[in-house]
């Protein structure tokens, strides 16, 4: 009788342990996104303003230029989506038809270019506006985070929108 209490207790804290370390709160990089230290979405290019010094009417020219973009991009993210969904359907099929799973394929490639080209025209544009100090800058700030592999993770505002 004793050993099956025993038994019994010593699952109940195999459970219970495991279930607490489950749900241990996040550390480090896994904060939750509302627990991170966020940049200014008031200002054009977040943190990027403050590092180039830009002028009211430049933050204004980006934050047009970075709406225009947005809005060429959305229905583009949405096909590119749609593509996905169907790609998982083509690829999931029990007779799945690799000619279709191609065609499918290129239509991803050609909206993904296309949102390529949507996001270097935006890119020239913002560069534009920046006085050749401004783009050195830039150009340092954008280097560097390349390097440490920041540039393209998609969490940090750029003055062009998100990572390419």
């Amino acid at each position: 009788m004793k050993t099956r209490i025993l038994g019994v207790v010593a699952i109940a804290v195999l459970f219970t342990s495991a279930t607490v370390f489950a749900q241990r709160p996040l550390q480090g990089n896994d904060k939750k996104m509302d627990e991170r230290p966020m940049m200014s979405n008031h200002e054009p290019g977040g943190g990027f303003g403050r590092d180039l010094a830009l002028t009211e009417e430049q933050k204004d020219s980006m934050k047009k230029i970075r709406l225009e973009a947005a809005k060429e991009v959305k229905p583009l993210k949405n096909k590119l989506r749609e593509l996905k969904a169907h790609q998982q359907t083509l690829a999931t099929a029990d007779d799945a038809d690799l000619k279709a799973i191609y065609k499918n394929i290129d239509k991803m490639a050609e909206v993904k270019t296309a949102m390529a080209k949507v996001m270097a025209k935006q890119r020239q544009e913002i560069r534009s506006l920046l006085t050749d100090e401004q783009r050195l800058k830039l150009d340092e700030k954008m280097d560097r985070m390349r390097k440490e592999g920041r540039a393209f993770r998609g969490n940090e505002r750029l003055p062009f929108g998100k990572g390419a």
